[in-house]
């Protein structure tokens, strides 16, 4: 059974990994003007996609920025002054509808210093309305400028804000479950560590991974590939579990009933077609990185 399942999966997979060369990995950061929101992408992406001006904003309408790593096509959405006192919110909105669509990934951007939760709650509201609700079930909460927050009042500002922000979520979709889901991260473009003195990009990276689409976790994962090789991002045991899982859910999805429902992650990785691969391409750098039975758990 092991041996089928396992042709099942390297089939769906490399039906998965044709479709990236195909297809546009497109990713939808939204937040305030001034708020981190292109520092932030070009942390996840470890090169400078978006541009940044650290005194004066600069993006001033929904702006696609376009690029390709590891032969992976991307574009990044950021978001234009939303909440910027001109009163230009229903022209964003309509911006939004016509240019951004279906992202595979949405970056929700707030200052974990900022106190005052009306933008928050009006950009929330805008996006819903532009995007529809489903938005929300691939998205990531991340909060930027950690490091203006006390050491002493860090976890407590996180947690507080996770709140706070989840809770806004939820009464705009009017659904609670949804936005509990959200995963949170707090992070500082301008430093490799937290108030908590822990390195911030291996979290990112992974609710990033947990929350893309299916047929962007294999977009994703290959196109970042070499920073995870080179160690610019680094995984604990934890993220390295989370993202095998996503992994092998998101093929799994992708085959349907070839493979079935309740097939773990250890049935795929010992399967023995899996074991001895030994291709090239997407679907064996994959499979190298993810389905090693080495550090699995």
């Amino acid at each position: 059974m092991s041996d089928e399942l396992g042709k099942n999966f390297l089939q769906a997979l490399e039906r998965m990994a044709e479709e990236v060369g195909r297809k546009r990995l497109v990713f939808f950061v939204a937040g305030r003007t001034g708020w981190g929101k292109s520092s932030t992408v070009n942390s996840l992406v470890g090169k400078r996609v978006c541009k940044v001006n650290d005194y004066e904003p600069e993006t001033a309408d929904v702006t696609g920025f376009e690029f390709e790593m590891n032969g992976v096509k991307a574009i990044i959405f950021d978001t234009p002054g939303l909440r910027d006192g001109k009163g230009n919110d229903e022209t964003y909105m309509d911006l939004m509808r016509s240019k951004v669509k279906s992202p595979d990934s949405m970056l929700y951007v707030s200052r974990l210093d900022e106190t005052r939760t009306e933008d928050d709650r009006q950009i929330i509201k805008i996006i819903s309305s532009a995007l529809g609700y489903r938005v929300w079930e691939y998205t990531v909460i991340v909060f930027t400028f950690a490091n203006k927050v006390k050491p002493s009042d860090y976890k407590t500002k996180v947690d507080n804000k996770t709140k706070i922000i989840r809770q806004l979520v939820a009464d705009c979709i009017s659904n609670k479950e949804v936005a509990d889901q959200i995963p949170v991260v707090a992070i500082d473009n301008d430093s490799k560590t937290t108030p908590d003195g822990k390195e911030w990009l291996g979290y990112f990276f992974t609710a990033v991974v947990q929350r893309v689409s299916k047929q962007g976790t294999i977009a994703l994962l290959y196109m970042l590939n070499e920073s995870i090789r080179n160690r610019r991002i680094i995984l604990d045991k934890k993220q390295k579990a989370i993202i095998r899982k996503k992994f092998v859910e998101a093929v799994i999805q992708s085959a349907g009933t070839l493979i079935g429902v309740g097939v773990t992650v250890a049935t795929i990785i010992n399967a023995p077609i899996i074991i001895y691969f030994a291709g090239g391409g997407i679907a064996g750098t994959l499979i190298g990185a993810w389905l090693s039975r080495s550090d699995s758990d």
